[in-house]
């Protein structure tokens, strides 16, 4: 269950509790605070993972706003904790200590590539000016933070704690491209939140829309799920990046001169952020990922994913 201030959210039916009360007053399921409830519950094995019991909980719990948007408290709360500010820091470095309190930041000198995302590490190029590092933190820091909301709403689901097996599920539904779209959407649209318009660029989202033989059906829901959670993903980097320091981004192109490297996207997004249908569509994707990777064929690569992370945490606590 989730706690926000005096309040538990049911992870059942998603109705407000108080603190005090042990079950849920409208359905009578048991409450926990999935971050103070001392559970053993833990998904280290495939076994583990695809059980009757999990799928049910999928497809027989609704995922309510109140729950949604403790959700995305609960995440801010944990940046919040982990941030780290020094005197005199750069707008790079600001935005760079941003990211740390979620993923790990390192660099890379091979000129290829802006950056990438996997495994809960954010590789950036440190060949390209600091206006770009700046955008692709950003960029791949929503990768991040979109892949953490999803492992927040199963943990809430499901009651378990964070798991490298856990994690690697995530990691291993977001290479299914209909998810991978939104992923970008978002990432992209962040870009937007902040950057300059001659700098924001729609290319790895588009290339995904050409794979897809642009399906109207897939788009259309890539786009409803990922304006709701690209506003959500913004509330947590709004908690960090107050007016100020956006000036400066904007500044840091100016400074550096940069080359633009805009790219529009291919559809045409009038789409409206709605949260009820984003919940719906967004459990939707989950049981059917779920479901598609309930497969012998995918826990070979499930398996190899939860060794990078197991590797990740293994260096980090070295």
């Amino acid at each position: 269950m989730i706690k926000m201030n005096d309040k538990i959210y049911c992870s059942c039916c998603g109705v407000e509790n108080s603190i005090n009360q042990d079950y849920c007053k409208d359905c009578g399921e048991i409450l926990h605070n999935f971050k103070e409830y001392e559970t053993n519950n833990e998904i280290n094995t495939i076994e583990e993972l695809f059980t009757a019991t999990h799928y049910h909980q999928l497809t027989d719990k609704i995922l309510r706003i109140e729950s949604y948007k403790a959700i995305i408290q609960n995440i801010i709360e944990t940046g919040e904790n982990e941030i780290i500010y020094k005197k005199k820091m750069t707008p790079l470095n600001r935005i760079k200590a941003i990211a740390d309190a979620y993923a790990k930041v390192i660099y890379k000198n091979r000129g290829n590539t802006y950056g990438e995302y996997a495994y809960n590490v954010i590789c950036i190029d440190k060949q390209f000016d600091s206006a770009i590092q700046i955008a692709t933190i950003l960029h791949e820091l929503t990768h991040h933070l979109f892949n953490e909301i999803i492992e927040e709403i199963l943990i809430f689901l499901w009651n378990v704690r964070k798991t490298p097996m856990l994690e690697s599920f995530i990691q291993t539904m977001i290479t299914i491209p209909s998810i991978l779209l939104i992923s970008e959407y978002c990432a992209s649209s962040i870009e937007k939140e902040y950057l300059p318009p001659e700098y924001v660029s729609y290319s790895s989202f588009n290339s995904i829309c050409a794979d897809l033989n642009y399906d109207k059906n897939i788009i259309l829901r890539a786009v409803i799920i990922g304006k709701s959670m690209t506003e959500s993903i913004h509330q947590i980097l709004s908690t960090f990046i107050d007016k100020e320091l956006e000036e400066k981004i904007i500044k840091e192109f100016q400074i550096n001169n940069t080359k633009t490297i805009a790219e529009p996207i291919c559809i045409t997004d009038i789409e409206k952020s709605n949260y009820i249908l984003q919940n719906v569509y967004l459990m939707d994707m989950i049981i059917n990922s779920y479901e598609i990777m309930n497969d012998k064929q995918i826990y070979p690569k499930i398996i190899k994913n939860k060794e990078y992370y197991e590797k990740f945490y293994e260096k980090e606590s070295a």
